[in-house]
């Protein structure tokens, strides 16, 4: 079992990285990270994920202008007037990861519990059902899998001296994205890891107290 001290310092020192080296990543560092990262517990052991690594240097870029055309579209909005400068920092930096030698764009499955399909089942009609299923909205289950799948995955290439960064952005071009690595319809893309050898140091930003997150009811 490894020493509580070395876990803490692994988790510790785990920052997102958005400059890399112009190396390329072994592929069997990335195979090795994301087997340990599908044992992450995740809802009745649906595994409801899929990771498609993606080192094409011309189809990563094309994923990045995706991503950007979104984001200079909804910068042309005037409702983004009012974030102005949030805005400009923003454009400059929601496709870096077009830089990073390796993406894993991560896609999710469609998982659905006996509770989900009951509710399915019950329609539309009843208020009581359209709350609950709102509320298991909030906490899907095939969602919070992959994101513990995810939150695996960047501490395990951490541990292999890679950066990554966790990203949901790209979100915004979904449709562009998938369409470009040919997704099939029953899986959806969630995330994007850009991976690499992390180039220079990074910041640790510092953490609120435990005490700010934490609530005993004893």
């Amino acid at each position: 079992m490894i020493a509580w001290e070395e876990l803490s310092e692994l988790t510790k020192t785990r920052r997102s990285i958005r400059r890399f080296e112009d190396k390329p990543v072994p592929e069997d560092l990335l195979l090795k990270a994301l087997e340990l990262a599908t044992w992450a517990p995740n809802g009745g052991n649906q595994q409801p994920w899929r990771f498609l690594i993606v080192s094409d240097k011309d189809l990563i870029r094309k994923m990045a202008d995706a991503v950007k055309a979104k984001t200079e579209l909804m910068a042309s909005w005037p409702e983004a007037k009012q974030f102005e400068e949030t805005v400009a920092r923003w454009r400059k930096s929601s496709d870096f990861f077009r830089g990073a030698p390796v993406c894993i764009v991560v896609l999710m499955g469609k998982y659905s519990s006996i509770a989900d399909q009951i509710l399915q089942a019950r329609g539309e009609k009843d208020p009581v059902a359209r709350e609950i299923r709102s509320s298991r909205e909030t906490g899907k289950s095939s969602l919070q899998s992959v994101a513990a799948a995810v939150s695996y995955l960047c501490l395990f290439l951490h541990y292999l001296g890679l950066g990554t960064t966790w990203m949901s952005g790209p979100v915004q071009a979904k449709g562009e994205i998938e369409q470009l690595l040919d997704v099939s319809p029953e899986w959806d893309f969630v995330d994007l890891i850009p991976v690499g050898y992390p180039a220079g140091e990074s910041r640790t930003p510092p953490r609120k107290p435990i005490e700010e997150a934490v609530q005993f009811f004893r």
